[in-house]
């Protein structure tokens, strides 16, 4: 927690001569105050001074901090974001009211501080609504959360930044299988581990069934798919998935054909005497910063061509449409995603052929890329370990193996990206970020 000492100057500003808004009476005070951050190791610095002004002739509340800064926050926006009880369910947490029933000329009958708090007396009740004279507190540290864009994507940990890798950067670093599923610093290990590179292993999983599923929900529930909440992947007679064979499974994503495809994919290492067989992974994120040094137009084609993605078999009739690459669709620690899965791609019908040419042009390329051996990590996995990984950044495959040498049974599951995010926020709000992880 951040202490400082703050002086609030409150004070009335002057009727504008051209206003035909009221001036709102403000009482001034003197306290000495506490702001502070729940996530410590991402917080801008708290102002030590702050002006609180309600400005008659603005539709918003002024705040002047220490530095000279200025925050603005708007009376619709204020009154819509009020924090107590009537407003904020106490156990839930959830808004009580719509943003519709905000009136629009909403404004404060009067301002004051009181207790690290701006309390603000509002001039009308909601639209379908009869508290008149409604209350609004605002703590101090929550207006600081908001004071600005840096602020709020701090609070929200909009400011991360993967870091990407070749084969030459990864380092492989076990994590401890009891570690990960009975202390919240290996849980917060894995989660810092799985935003930053994309790819985690752990070691000394029970080599049972259920063990991947157990691990998997460490960080949320199970993404259940058509495969059921797992899957075996082996060799099987006429399999219905190129993976359920021996031979080679070239770089891919899972379940591109679906509306939502899972964010994280686990593999848990059952039985392995065959020859053969290791797995192989590729940090598609550095893929793409290469195709976008190296060939913009063709990066500019990827995003913006969609690709047809298909399962069409075993009573299944799967399809979606989706650019080879994703960015700049959501906050800037969670950009971009890669959509890949040649196995999986259907006919280009929606392409004309000059279109086409374009695409196919620049996806060989990107493709080139990722074949590239200086990108590619490959681990064979023993019985007891397990590789969790991001599922729309990391390509994953396998190299063929002899089936007749041994056996080969790894246990697979799939969680939602909602689940690693959530994760990620609440252990790094109580622990902090760190990016070498």
């Amino acid at each position: 927690m951040v202490s400082s000492r703050l002086a609030y100057t409150l004070r009335q500003y002057a009727r504008n001569a051209q206003s035909a808004r009221p001036v709102y009476p403000v009482r001034s005070l003197s306290t000495t105050s506490r702001l502070w951050t729940a996530n410590a190791t991402a917080s801008t610095a708290a102002p030590s001074e702050a002006t609180l002004t309600a400005v008659a002739d603005k539709e918003a509340l002024q705040v002047q901090w220490q530095d000279n800064k200025r925050s603005l926050y708007g009376y619709l926006w204020l009154r819509d974001n009020c924090q107590c009880d009537q407003c904020i369910h106490p156990s839930n947490r959830q808004k009580l009211h719509s943003s519709a029933d905000i009136p629009l000329d909403i404004a404060p009958k009067s301002v004051i501080t009181k207790d690290d708090v701006a309390e603000v007396v509002w001039n009308k009740p909601l639209r379908h609504g009869q508290d008149k004279d409604h209350v609004s507190q605002y703590p101090l540290s929550w207006l600081q959360r908001y004071a600005n864009r840096e602020s709020s994507e701090t609070y929200r940990f909009e400011t991360l930044r993967p870091q990407t890798w070749d084969q030459s950067q990864y380092e492989l670093d076990w994590v401890d299988y009891g570690d990960y599923m009975h202390s919240d610093e290996g849980l917060h290990t894995v989660v810092q581990r799985l935003y930053n590179k994309g790819l985690v292993f752990i070691d000394g999983v029970p080599t049972r069934d259920e063990s991947v599923t157990q691990v998997a929900e460490r960080i949320g529930p199970v993404y259940e798919t058509f495969y059921g909440r797992d899957f075996d992947v082996k060799n099987v007679a006429k399999s219905r998935n190129i993976a359920y064979t021996s031979l080679y499974l070239g770089f891919h994503m899972d379940l591109m054909y679906t509306d939502s495809p899972p964010g994280i994919q686990l593999l848990h290492s059952l039985q392995n005497t065959v020859t053969g067989g290791a797995s192989i992974f590729v940090d598609s994120y550095r893929a793409v910063e290469m195709l976008k040094s190296q060939y913009p137009e063709d990066y500019q084609t990827l995003t913006s061509t969609a690709v047809t993605f298909h399962y069409v078999n075993d009573g299944h009739h799967m399809y979606y449409r989706r650019p080879t690459i994703v960015a700049g669709e959501n906050d800037a620690a969670w950009d971009m995603h890669v959509n890949y899965a040649p196995q999986f791609q259907g006919p280009m019908d929606h392409l004309s052929p000059q279109e086409g040419k374009r695409f196919y042009r620049a996806f060989q390329r990107f493709a080139d890329l990722i074949e590239d051996e200086k990108l590619r990590f490959q681990l064979t996995l023993q019985p007891g370990q397990l590789v969790m990984f991001a599922n729309r950044r990391v390509l994953h495959g396998r190299t063929s193996f002899d089936p007749l040498s041994g056996d080969r049974h790894l246990k697979g599951t799939y969680i939602h990206l909602d689940s690693l995010k959530d994760k990620l926020r609440t252990l790094c709000e109580k622990y902090g970020y760190s990016s070498r992880v």
